[in-house]
């Protein structure tokens, strides 16, 4: 069990102990780090993350540019009314080459509009959830902070 000295840390931990209706000693923090923030764990099947509002604002911003692979195939997908979900890819692609085409799309967008418009756009729609609970496309919220299911 990794306890954690920082005490912002230690009652996120004790909101999603909570959320969950668990001890919180049955929860994990991970040692690196997902859009910039520790995520939990919870078992070997269930990973969250537990934010404040401007820090689910400040990982969602950051998601976008981890996602756009995921995003640009959603809206083409989504355009052209086509029964198809870029999810399903996870198990027919390489990681290495999602994150490449990913790469590459970045670049696509660093030369046009930059990033921080589709930011801005996609987080004034309410994206937020979207962006950050792979799981569920939820946000919970729990005692002054938002969690978010990863998987």
């Amino acid at each position: 069990m990794h306890k954690s000295q920082d005490p912002v840390m230690e009652q996120k931990r004790e909101a999603l102990a909570r959320f969950l209706g668990v001890d919180k000693t049955t929860l994990r923090i991970s040692n690196g780090h997902l859009y910039g923030f520790k995520a939990f764990f919870h078992g070997s099947d269930e990973a969250y993350l537990v934010l404040s509002d401007a820090e689910a604002t400040q990982a969602a911003e950051n998601a976008v540019q981890d996602k756009l692979w995921l995003i640009s195939l959603e809206s083409l997908f989504a355009y052209f009314d086509i029964d198809a979900y870029p999810a399903d890819l996870l198990g027919k692609v390489k990681t290495k080459e999602i994150r490449q085409a990913n790469e590459e799309i970045k670049k696509l967008i660093y030369h046009t509009c930059g990033m921080e418009p589709l930011r801005k756009r996609m987080l004034s729609y309410g994206n937020r959830k979207n962006l950050l609970a792979d799981h569920d496309q939820s946000e919970h919220y729990q005692d002054g902070f938002f969690i978010y299911r990863l998987y």
